[in-house]
């Protein structure tokens, strides 16, 4: 846990942590202008940007100015009523998921010191889709406020780039205007950039991939670029172009344990029992309707509607009575989803309910 440094409060550092970034061989202009000038882009450079955000950790440093982060802000809370949206790809295991919690969470931070808020009013765990279905995804989104961090964890599952003019089609476009009404930071995260749906990839304000894992070291090397598709009749052609903040050019970024933040400390371990959880959701999910399809009856959707009805509607009754949202009964019944939560809802509201 350490303490978090922006372009306004950084002009104020206490001379103890002044000290101590030099004497950890941290350059300070990493704390005066958020940016660190690595020379040529070659391995040297690489090797400069590790070990200067190594030092961060294993000094105890405080993070230093994400212009990164402060760019997002400006937009999502500036004039223009415009949102922001960025994909995070990388192999699996590379850490996608914590890079995605905590960007996520140095926004939500960014916000709140701006606007004297907490943090958590910016994003918690709430606002994560964990391997969710399009159709989950929107009921789950239809709770959270304006100018929210928003991670979609394993995007393919929601946005498949092979599910084009399906339901789910339709359901993405709630989702993309859900986006840039509310105003939010919306992270996809998936393991190839391609798995997701073209839309998105045309649309996004922001590519970023994990260069490199540095696990040990409570870091990630992002490399991130903003993307710029060109039409000329027919053909699209896409041109990633360097981010330009505080007056440079950027092309690493370092992406830190989201443990680091004072306000989620432990968020790691809470994102992975609940990830397990929306695994096993989906899991079974997908035996039902393998079980379905291997079972034909008169109606497929009549008997998975009854199943749903018959095992969870004295469930849902008492949660509906405690006043429980729906995204937490829909999480307490695993195979569950709105729309077979609304006729649950009609039948306990029929008169022979």
């Amino acid at each position: 846990m350490v303490s978090v440094y922006n372009s306004r409060t950084s002009k104020t550092m206490c001379q103890k942590d002044i000290d101590d970034i030099c004497n950890a061989g941290v350059p300070i202009e990493v704390y005066t202008t958020g940016v660190a000038n690595l020379g040529p882009a070659n391995r040297s450079a690489i090797n400069r940007f590790a070990n200067i955000a190594s030092a961060i950790t294993k000094f105890n440093l405080p993070l230093p100015p994400s212009p990164l982060i402060e760019l997002i802000a400006d937009r999502t809370s500036g004039p223009s009523k415009q949102d922001f949206r960025l994909t995070l790809d990388g192999d699996p295991g590379d850490g996608k998921s914590y890079s995605s919690v905590y960007l996520a969470g140095r926004y939500a931070i960014e916000m709140a010191d701006r606007f004297g808020q907490d943090p958590k009013d910016y994003f918690s765990l709430d606002n994560c889709a964990l391997l969710e279905d399009s159709e989950k995804i929107t009921a789950i989104l239809d709770e959270a406020d304006k100018q929210q961090a928003i991670v979609i964890d394993d995007s393919g599952v929601a946005i498949d780039a092979r599910t084009f003019q399906t339901k789910s089609n339709i359901n993405n476009s709630k989702i993309w205007q859900t986006c840039r009404t509310k105003r939010w930071f919306t992270i996809f995260n998936v393991p190839r950039v391609h798995h997701v749906d073209v839309r998105v990839r045309e649309l996004v304000n922001a590519k970023a991939s994990i260069y490199k894992p540095f696990h040990a070291a409570k870091f990630n090397m992002l490399k991130i670029f903003s993307s710029i598709f060109s039409s000329r009749g027919a053909t699209k052609k896409e041109v990633a172009v360097r981010l330009s903040m505080s007056g440079k050019k950027i092309t690493y970024y370092a992406a830190y344990s989201p443990d680091l933040l004072d306000p989620y400390t432990g968020i790691v371990a809470k994102y992975d029992v609940a990830r397990d959880e929306a695994a096993l959701r989906l899991i079974h999910e997908i035996a039902g309707e393998e079980k379905l399809m291997n079972n034909p009856g008169p109606s497929k959707r009549e008997a998975k509607e009854q199943e749903m009805i018959t095992k969870y509607m004295e469930k849902v009754k008492v949660m509906l009575e405690d006043d429980v949202s729906e995204r937490g009964i829909i999480k307490a019944c695993p195979g569950l989803t709105p729309t077979y939560l609304t006729k649950i809802r009609q039948h306990i509201n029929s008169p022979e309910g």
